[in-house]
């Protein structure tokens, strides 16, 4: 069985989705580990590298302190007990100035590099509309984030690296489910389904997300920003690009948004939630 790798760029609903593999039978799933270091967990204890998440998930001691040779052990831990081995891979830091590469990010995909040859690996892209991705972050300065953004679009059209939508998932999860399953090799099942109940993971899991409020898996709303942001990001040349390449619409108006009182449903359940 090979490795699957999954690439996520942050905001990109990778973590609702690595719930949900991680919760298929024979699975064993990493979350957000990468050769510059890992996402952050839920609560004051994090689990960032392949070897802690091994140990204390799974309660399997790896010898080495090598992220690819960690992978490499685990997966003929795996191949021996009948599982299926996923990196959910933390994208993220290969092509966004961060703390972990030195805020210089190496626009490579180096999880993908780093195993190369030493083992049979499937992988695959589960994309967001870049224009949610920038939203979800905090809106960034819209000419550097869609840059960096473009570089890793670009990066995976020219590995040729299969992509699966965010949005297609909100709509259908059992059906992408099933077929990210057949892509992959993955054995299928509804089990997918308790995804809450997956806590092995890192990622959006530190605050209450939208996604994490409404309880089930549904496409959510366009967040409401302001005229003078909706103007920067709808001239951005970047935007534009990474959209057109991926075959999102290249309007902040192109899709369904929120009005005032969604928006302020959605603040209160927060503040609910919270309490």
């Amino acid at each position: 069985m090979a490795i699957v790798v999954m690439l996520c760029f942050a905001r990109s609903g990778g973590t609702v989705l690595n719930q949900c593999l991680g919760c298929l039978p024979y699975v064993l799933i990493l979350s957000e580990v990468n050769p510059l270091g890992g996402g952050s967990g839920k609560g004051n204890i994090s689990y960032q590298s392949v070897k802690e998440q091994a140990k204390n998930w799974y309660d399997i001691e790896l010898k080495s302190d090598d992220f690819v040779h960690n992978i490499l052990e685990l997966e003929k831990i795996c191949a021996d007990t009948g599982r299926s081995l996923i990196v959910r891979d933390w994208t993220f830091v290969n092509f966004t100035p961060f703390i972990n590469n030195n805020w210089n990010p190496p626009n490579k995909l180096l999880t993908l590099e780093g195993l190369s040859g030493k083992s049979e690996v499937i992988s695959f892209a589960f994309v967001r509309d870049s224009i949610d991705v920038w939203i979800s972050r905090g809106t960034p300065d819209v000419k550097n984030f869609f840059s960096q953004y473009l570089r890793y679009i670009h990066e995976l059209l020219n590995k040729n690296i299969r992509i699966f939508k965010y949005e297609k998932f909100c709509l259908n999860p059992q059906k992408l489910i099933y077929e990210i399953c057949q892509f992959t090799g993955l054995k299928y099942s509804e089990s997918f389904k308790h995804y809450s109940q997956f806590h092995q993971i890192n990622g959006d899991v530190q605050v209450l997300s939208r996604g994490q409020i409404q309880g089930k898996i549904k496409p959510l709303h366009r967040k409401l920003i302001s005229q003078d942001k909706i103007v920067a990001v709808n001239q951005c040349s970047e935007m534009i690009e990474a959209n057109n390449l991926l075959g999102y619409p290249i309007s902040y108006y192109d899709v369904n948004r929120e009005n005032i009182g969604i928006k302020y449903t959605r603040k209160l359940n927060r503040i609910i939630r919270l309490f």
